[in-house]
């Protein structure tokens, strides 16, 4: 049996591709769109099934009705009548949905619940290779995958269960282009707490700051993938507050916060994780200039810092979007759409669920990009509309926004302090313009001074 998947993403090919193939044993035919597809169509007529991305599902509908086939057609994408209207044997999926996707293949070809339910037993689980940086041990043998044909693999142990290794082991690995190790499924939520109760002793170790942000930088990585991917258990929850304590405790520890802050712009950390760090340590400097001394208040800052992005973990080019003109001007499909633009109000709902958050978190998640209900951007902010704890959560973003903006792309740095003044004019958000302002002065100063 064969497949002919039509999808321009790369990411998705592989999701998909991997995937079906494993659960499903048979091949899978992969083309960009609907030209490429029809060629191949001319050649090999008798394709069982065609999974298509919402680019080229209309001409492939269309395709297939015109030449009389009766082969069903799986569009990743939302329901169209236009679609569905010209071609019956039509059913739609969320892309990222590849579970229900090779369930409803499996429907298609006929492959029976029982046969798919022992394939959906996969022997091996895919681990980024990331997930190692910060370990020297681990508490199951590991392997790579390697293709002895398109639909056959071998998996090779390269490390033995108990074995120590060096970072360097794992960085050649990297610099290779592995993406993946893989381990036994059955000792994936060992494997998970395992890695957890490493990075939480890690982060508790007295270490130079260069080598503590590297780890803050991989832990934070691992604890919103693995929050995304299972939720909050044990594990997540005590890495997450162990992460959120590490942040607020290097903040505290330093007299002059710009060290700090150069230091992660110019480490080899995800955008996400600079973006957190930097946002928590600029919102606690603002609240130590105002005068307010409650720690409380900094650990808040630093959970909000650590969620507000959350939903937007497994993809960091997302997160670099931070205005509606930008997010109008990214070449994105619907899904991706969504996903930026309601991110804040995702990042506000799963705090929800974490046991002791702090009171009135989800307020700030929700607000961070000036609108009150966690959708979109600001296009004129009304600062009246927001508590303390919110302006100074904005206003810290926004500074972080335009910091990160300058790292990425270079030109002539925005001044940034006169637009705040012109974009938040009530009483309270210019105390906390002034309480930033204070502290780029005692940078400059302090950096006159070295």
């Amino acid at each position: 049996m064969q497949i002919l998947l039509i999808v321009s993403k790369p990411v998705v090919k592989d999701l998909l591709s991997i995937n079906i193939k494993s659960f499903l044993g048979v091949d899978v035919i992969v083309r960009t769109n609907s030209a490429e597809a029809v060629d191949l169509l001319a050649i090999l007529p008798e394709i069982d099934l065609i999974i298509s991305d919402k680019d080229s599902a209309f001409a492939m509908a269309e395709y297939l009705t015109n030449n009389k086939k009766q082969t069903s057609l799986i569009v990743l994408g939302d329901k169209t009548e236009e679609i569905s209207g010209i071609y019956p044997i039509t059913q739609f999926l969320a892309e990222s949905d590849w579970e229900e996707v090779v369930t409803l293949s499996a429907k298609s070809l006929g492959i029976s619940d029982d046969i798919l339910k022992k394939r959906k037993h996969s022997e091996y689980t895919a681990i980024p290779v990331t997930y190692f940086l910060n370990l020297d041990s681990s508490c199951c043998d590991v392997f790579i995958r390697i293709a002895k044909s398109e639909n056959d693999f071998q998996f090779v142990k390269r490390i033995h269960r108990g074995d120590t290794f060096s970072k360097m082991v794992i960085s050649r690995y990297i610099d290779q282009n592995l993406k993946y190790f893989y381990i036994p499924t059955e000792q994936l939520e060992q494997f998970s707490v395992y890695v957890s109760n490493q990075l939480v002793k890690k982060l508790a170790e007295p270490i130079a700051i260069e080598e503590k942000i590297e780890v803050l930088g991989n832990s934070f990585t691992i604890a919103t993938q693995e929050i995304l991917r299972i939720g909050f258990n044990s594990s997540t929850i005590q890495l997450t507050e162990s992460l959120v304590t590490s942040i607020v405790d290097s903040f505290m520890a330093e007299e002059v916060a710009s060290p700090l802050l150069r230091k992660i712009l110019n480490s080899k950390t995800g955008y996400i994780y600079q973006h957190a760090h930097l946002t928590s340590i600029v919102s606690s400097e603002i609240i130590k200039n105002l005068g307010i001394k409650d720690k409380h208040i900094h650990e808040k800052m630093a959970f909000a810092a650590v969620f507000k992005d959350i939903s937007l973990a497994n993809n960091e080019e997302l997160a670099m979007i931070t205005s509606f003109e930008e997010l109008e001007n990214a070449d994105l499909d619907d899904e991706e759409w969504d996903q930026v633009f309601n991110h804040a109000l995702e990042g506000a709902v799963m705090i929800r669920q974490f046991p002791e958050a702090p009171l009135d978190i989800d307020y700030v998640i929700k607000h961070h990009h000036g609108v009150q209900n966690g959708k979109g951007f600001s296009i004129s902010i009304k600062d009246n509309n927001f508590d303390v704890d919110s302006l100074i959560f904005i206003i810290s973003v926004e500074f972080v926004n335009e910091l990160l903006r300058f790292k990425i792309k270079g030109g002539t740095p925005k001044p940034l302090i006169d637009e705040l003044y012109k974009k938040y004019t009530n009483s309270e958000s210019i105390r906390i313009i002034k309480a930033l302002e204070k502290t780029l002065k005692k940078s400059v100063n302090n950096g006159s001074k070295s």
